[in-house]
């Protein structure tokens, strides 16, 4: 048997809030290096099927106590969802909830969403289909070479 697992402030009710007081998502949205592309997509951030605006980086949403199904991804042609990501959280009155999405390395991955630091899904495909393309190119300039000095 498993021992109980410890309560964390995102996962358990809010106690009662007093009126006015807010509580803050700061949600810090990733993309590795490599997946420089992705730049040019702004990312999609639904709060209990309310659209919030979203960016790279750090993005503070104030919003009221309770509990919240978000839903973190980035708009496409195909697929038209890149890195879908879900998280139901609980915020707290004056708390600050700080949260990583993380977008995936290769397009038909799950992004990753929690807190910090969150893997980097896709990576392996993402090599791998890099690995590729790179042997491809060293083939076709092995091929050019011998072309050349064949004629030669």
């Amino acid at each position: 048997m498993h021992p109980p697992v410890p309560p964390t402030p995102w996962n358990q009710p809010p106690p009662p809030a007093p009126p006015g007081v807010q509580a803050h998502l700061v949600l810090d949205v990733k993309r590795h290096w490599l997946s420089f592309m992705l730049a040019m997509i702004t990312p999609k951030i639904v709060l209990n099927g309310h659209q919030a605006l979203g960016r790279w980086g750090r993005n503070v949403i104030p919003l009221p106590p309770g509990q919240y199904h978000l839903h973190v991804h980035l708009p496409y042609l195909l697929p038209a969802q890149i890195g879908p990501a879900d998280l139901t959280i609980w915020l707290q009155p004056g708390m600050a909830l700080e949260l990583e999405y993380r977008a995936p390395m290769w397009t038909y991955s799950r992004g990753a969403l929690g807190p910090a630091p969150q893997p980097w899904n896709g990576k392996g495909c993402a090599i791998t289909s890099l690995a590729f393309a790179g042997g491809v190119l060293a083939l076709l300039l092995v091929l050019i070479v011998v072309a050349v000095l064949s004629v030669g």
